[in-house]
């Protein structure tokens, strides 16, 4: 029997694989660094803490609050809980106002329609749900998902899990897409295949270190990598 997602019997015939596809939001989909950067900014001070620096955070895009707390701050425990409820309501907020999309996002989803798409985010649900609506993109979506909803947040493979099961699928059936390692980690250790999007915010050495499948350097590329990957799939 053939395993891994790469072909399955059905009707007497061999279907070839075609890959759903996982999305992270910020710094994939959505180029929301300046209100992240805000939000947390804001939270920090409502609980007297310094601020953080735009290259503090950056790299940590995709982690949870809390653990870019411990990274950057050495904090943790019931303050850093209230800081992340602070930071929630105030990105929120500002996503209210409206939410940027990276060039090429929307008419290349347009072009990719058919294929089962979710997302793979570290946001609540529905914060993730909201993104998507203020961005115009939300009808894309067959299932959205959010880092709340699993026990361990990326580069445990746990999100990737549940996203693809949100679309009956099988991690070995999906493309994990994301501009963080910690993107890339979670997906290869579901068994996904991974596309890094090295525009957006992570580091170009910490995405290749983690060894992704295929790189885009921009979302336009991403049907031309699904392609180079399916035909590998299904020679």
């Amino acid at each position: 029997m053939l395993t891994g997602g790469e072909r399955f019997m059905k009707a007497g015939r061999i279907r070839p694989l075609v890959l759903a596809l996982l999305f992270d939001l910020d710094g994939t989909l959505l180029d929301t660094f300046d209100q992240l950067l805000r939000a947390q900014n804001e939270a920090l001070a409502m609980f007297g803490e310094p601020p953080l620096a735009a290259e503090e955070l950056r790299p940590l895009v995709g982690i949870p609050l809390a653990k870019q707390m411990e990274i950057t701050r050495g904090m943790a425990g019931p303050r850093v809980a209230a800081i992340n409820e602070e930071y929630y309501r105030r990105f929120r907020a500002l996503v209210e106002e409206g939410v940027r999309v990276f060039p090429g996002v929307k008419e290349t989803l347009a072009v990719m329609k058919s294929r089962p798409i979710g997302t793979m985010t570290t946001r609540r649900r529905d914060t993730a749900d909201l993104m998507l609506r203020k961005a115009g993109i939300r009808t894309y979506f067959r299932s959205v998902v959010g880092g709340d909803e699993v026990e361990r947040p990326k580069p445990e493979p746990d999100l990737p899990r549940f996203a693809a099961q949100a679309l009956g699928l099988r991690p070995s059936d999906c493309a994990v897409v994301g501009d963080a390692a910690v993107d890339v980690l979670a997906g290869n250790a579901a068994g996904a295949r991974t596309i890094a999007a090295a525009y957006g915010y992570g580091r170009r050495s910490d995405l290749l270190a983690a060894k992704p499948h295929a790189v885009i350097e921009s979302f336009a590329d991403l049907p031309m990598a699904l392609a180079a990957l399916e035909a590998r799939a299904n020679p």
